[in-house]
């Protein structure tokens, strides 16, 4: 091992089944440097990620790390559920309370006893105090929004003082401010002399990082000082995205409703605390919303009393599709007319194919286009064979997004930001009245993310959907967008 490096890895392959992920790989990282990953989903680029930090073996070649040296792989979703000792078996379960959720670590005590195993017990002062993770401190893991659980995530990390630590994706979810944070704490890391590799996409590469290697197909195709790569990705052009109606099925229109969502008054608590509070909101016939807040707004909460999965909309005065909730309509014949997708229901996904719950054996092989067609049902996964009809949608859908190659996988075995292109397509399939779409391009590269939201206007001119848009990012934000819904502490301030 060359002098000064804290890590090789020589001629690395990686196999999964009959799927070489990895080939040929070859990387070495000075202490103290800062390596950005880019790559389009699938391009095996958490495979790398995970080999680096000792997660997985690799079939052939070899990872050298400097002796005394440790390593530490902040993946992209988090394990928190496995600490609960929760037995969830539907979605909805979150966002009810019960004496069940007294049982789940507060993330306080959690992260106190964490910082004591992992010999953190002398920085978690400022580490909380870098991720802003004194307000969270009384909450219990199940409670936390998206992006708060990315930033318990990041602060757990950094207890742990390793001198490697592999980041995928670890701007997901977060709000804006808290990217900054998140940036400026990596930044000071590195000028500790602690060495980042970073997997992110290609807008969002560190300016600190030394350089940026680009991952295709399990093999690096390029490699650019960071300078030069991010001047090159400002001025890339983008191609505009014009949707052929013969392309997708089920384009019509959707009736008149008057009003598709409206809110009087709404508050909601759950174990003492005021999650909304006075939310009073109408969504008209074909009006695009875009839901804003910072991390633990309210953002989820309000959204879970529109797709029927909140218990406290039956004690709240909502009124959906025209009609008044409680009127008589099954959650049912709610969702059918709603096509939703969110990083929660995405880890949902995730743990009834037994992908991130540690506690069970084997993977659950859900085929990708049993996880579409179950948008149909809005149900997770399915349990019959789908129709021709079904398949024959799902397939239109995968040809528009260039993804047929899908069509034949497992869930399990493709990357997370395809599982999510998965799910989004999933909301879209039955081409519902109103679409929810919760950060839908989380995960998913640039280019592919561009193209979605182009699909999404296309969409919108053309048939009128309402829809509900969240994004933290403005290069994700559809056009069409004609009003706006900040949060604030549960609050609506706009």
């Amino acid at each position: 091992m060359e002098s000064g490096n804290i890590i090789e890895l020589k001629d690395v392959r990686v196999k999964k089944g009959l799927n070489t992920v990895l080939r040929d790989v070859n990387l070495k990282m000075k202490k103290g440097e800062c390596v950005a990953v880019v790559g389009t989903a699938g391009s095996g680029k958490t495979t790398l990620g995970q080999v680096a930090s000792g997660l997985i073996k690799p079939n052939e070649g070899q990872v050298k790390m400097t002796p005394g040296m440790s390593a530490y792989f902040v993946a992209q979703q988090d394990d928190f559920f496995n600490k609960t000792k929760l037995n969830l078996t539907y979605y909805s379960q979150r966002y009810e309370y019960s004496d069940a959720n007294d049982a789940i670590p507060l993330v306080g005590g959690w992260l106190n006893e964490m910082a004591d195993s992992m010999d953190g017990a002398d920085r978690k002062e400022d580490v909380f105090r870098m991720m802003n993770i004194e307000p969270l401190l009384s909450r219990n893991l199940m409670q936390l929004s998206n992006g708060e659980r990315k930033r318990t995530q990041i602060a757990l990390s950094l207890l742990s003082n390793a001198h490697l630590y592999v980041l995928d994706q670890p701007f997901l979810g977060l709000d804006t401010a808290t990217r900054v944070v998140l940036r400026d704490t990596l930044r000071t890391l590195k000028e500790k002399g602690i060495s980042l590799l970073i997997i992110c996409g290609a807008r969002e590469v560190p300016d600190f990082a030394d350089r940026v290697l680009s991952l295709d197909a399990g093999v690096f195709t390029e490699e650019m000082p960071t300078a030069a790569y991010i001047e090159r990705e400002r001025s890339k052009k983008e191609e505009d995205f014009h949707l052929d109606e013969t392309e997708l099925p089920l384009l019509y229109e959707h009736p008149e409703y008057g009003f598709v969502v409206r809110m009087r008054n709404v508050h909601v608590t759950m174990g003492g605390e005021t999650l909304l509070s006075d939310i009073n909101w109408e969504v008209k016939d074909h009006e695009r919303w875009l839901l804003s807040g910072h991390n633990g707004s309210g953002k989820s909460t309000l959204l879970s009393l529109i797709t029927a999965d909140n218990p406290q909309a039956y004690a709240n005065d909502i009124a959906l599709f025209g009609k008044q909730r409680g009127s008589g309509e099954s959650i049912w014949e709610i969702k059918k007319k709603i096509g939703f997708v969110s990083p929660e229901l995405h880890l949902y996904f995730l743990r009834q194919t037994k992908l991130v719950n540690s506690s069970r054996s084997s993977m659950f092989d859900l085929p990708c286009m049993h996880a579409l067609v179950s948008g149909f049902n809005d149900q997770i996964g399915f349990s019959s064979e789908p129709t021709n009809y079904e398949v024959n949608v799902a397939q239109a859908w995968l040809s528009a997004l260039h993804l047929d190659y899908l069509a034949n996988k497992n869930f399990c075995e493709i990357s997370l930001g395809e599982q999510r292109m998965v799910l989004l397509i999933r909301a879209l399939l039955k081409n519902p009245p109103l679409l929810i779409l919760d950060e839908p391009c989380q995960g998913i590269d640039y280019e592919q993310s561009r193209r979605i939201v182009n699909m999404l206007d296309a969409i919108c001119s053309k048939l009128n959907n309402t829809l509900i848009y969240v994004s933290h990012s403005p290069d994700e934000i559809p056009t069409c967008i004609t009003h706006r819904l900040e949060l604030k502490n549960g609050r609506q301030v706009s």
